[in-house]
């Protein structure tokens, strides 16, 4: 079966930044949306209840922690293996330890990620500027 194709009109910012992302991953920009689309698609699905505890903590922590937070990042090595694990996939089938591994490296990008976005959005809800910390998002 064929996969469904959808038109969209982004805004300049948006499609800036995935122009962005596509190239620091050495992907195709339709790739870089699908893989954007599809993340946000699953972390609505289901949040696991450790993820979600630790983010409603944050609400409990002070301003220069959340800073901390909101500036966190992946590790070095994690996004070296991620990248690594995606470009062995566009040549061949990974092994089932493969896909263990690669998914749990997806799993660990996407709790720091979660966490630094919520960080970010309780520190503009607390009236401190953002701005420069969503716009290299």
């Amino acid at each position: 079966m064929i996969d469904p194709t959808v038109t969209l009109t982004l805004p300049t910012r948006v499609y800036q930044s995935l122009q962005r992302r596509a190239h620091q991953h050495q992907r195709l920009l339709e790739d870089e949306a699908t893989l954007t689309l599809a993340a946000a698609v699953s972390a609505e699905d289901t949040v696991p209840s450790d993820l979600s505890a630790a983010l409603s903590a944050l609400v409990t922590l002070d301003d220069e922690t959340l800073e901390r937070v909101s500036h966190s990042q992946p590790t070095v090595e994690d996004g070296v293996l991620l990248d690594a694990f995606v470009d062995t996939r566009r040549r061949r089938a990974l092994t089932p330890g493969e896909e263990q591994m690669l998914a749990a490296l997806v799993d660990r990008h996407d709790r720091v990620m979660a966490l630094r976005a919520e960080a970010v959005a309780l520190l503009h809800a607390r009236g401190i500027d953002v701005r420069e910390r969503v716009a290299r998002a």
